[in-house]
């Protein structure tokens, strides 16, 4: 009887954490950002295919809450309940439903939605600032005073917008120069700095808002596809990795100059990008984006907003 007790135990447990497990379905859709609404209780998702945003409930339902002829592929996403507002970042990189020879690795806009209806504040044209060089707007954060900021994978830059919609370019580094994609995931610490990660070489940077030509690597072992960043507690930074296909947990000192491996999680999908800290809890998005960019791959419907639990040492 104790064993059949303590079996019936374990499978109770399993059931509960796979259970937190939101997987959903919607043709095609390749999500790449990801955020979570607290007073709705809804999580959004982008779409590299359809250049839209989707929320999905906890149940795993999918309803269509944005479609914008201006988004041709949306990919990172930020939710300020504040100011209600939903911030959307928009790009090409060729595999849209909306691709052109116009857009394609030159889009790069920042736009902004009215959170409960969809209807759009306003639209920012990062890549007007950039006219010579690639653009590609990848992640979106946004400090106390509400001021956004972006992210170029494709030119070492990050862009300053404010809540009227005027941009500029906030930062710059030769640091953030490289083949393939540079600066990533982006966060704001409350402290007065941001924090961004670069993809194809896996360093971390911090990079002082009161003066952005202070810019230093964080210390830590590179995590090489480095893809969006959670900023959880002050300290608490989960660092995804698309290439490698885990999240890593990194506890940051004071001043954030230093991050120590806290544990890692293997994802259960392919190709995990961006995720969200509520309730004490993590999400990652598993996006399998690896499909849509292979001409030749399978193509699917089913993705994952994967609940990250750390064993404690």
């Amino acid at each position: 009887m104790k064993k059949i007790i303590t079996t019936l135990l374990f499978l109770a447990i399993v059931i509960t954490t796979n259970a937190q497990n939101i997987e959903f379905n919607s043709k095609e859709l390749y999500p790449e950002g990801t955020a979570y609404s607290k007073k709705q209780s809804t999580f959004f998702v982008s779409s590299l295919h359809y250049g839209k945003i989707s929320k999905v409930d906890f149940k795993g339902k999918v309803t269509d809450f944005i479609t914008d002829e201006e988004l041709v592929s949306t990919i990172g996403i930020l939710a300020d309940d504040k100011r209600k507002l939903l911030y959307v970042c928009i790009s090409d990189p060729g595999v849209s439903v909306k691709t052109n020879a116009a857009t394609q690795m030159k889009l790069a806009k920042l736009a902004a939605y009215d959170l409960e209806t969809g209807k759009r504040k306003f639209i920012a044209d990062l890549g007007a600032l950039n006219k010579d060089g690639g653009n590609f707007a990848n992640d979106v954060t946004f400090d106390n005073e509400g001021n956004i900021f972006v992210t170029n994978s494709f030119s070492p830059l990050i862009y300053k917008i404010t809540q009227t919609g005027e941009a500029s370019i906030f930062a710059t580094s030769d640091m953030w120069k490289g083949e393939g994609f540079n600066l990533n995931g982006i966060v704001f610490h409350k402290d007065g700095y941001l924090i961004a990660a670069q993809s194809n070489t896996g360093v971390l940077y911090k990079i002082n808002l009161l003066n952005p030509t202070i810019i230093t690597k964080i210390k830590t072992t590179p995590l090489l596809g480095a893809d969006g960043l959670v900023l959880a507690n002050n300290n608490e930074l989960l660092v995804i990795s698309n290439s490698a296909q885990k999240v890593v947990r990194l506890l940051l000192d004071n001043k954030s100059e230093n991050g120590t491996a806290d544990g890692e999680v293997n994802t259960k999908f392919s190709f995990p990008t961006t995720g969200v800290f509520f309730k004490k809890k993590y999400y990652v998005l598993n996006a399998k984006l690896n499909e849509i960019f292979d001409p030749k791959a399978t193509k699917t419907s089913n993705f994952l907003l994967q609940q990250i639990q750390f064993v404690k040492k």
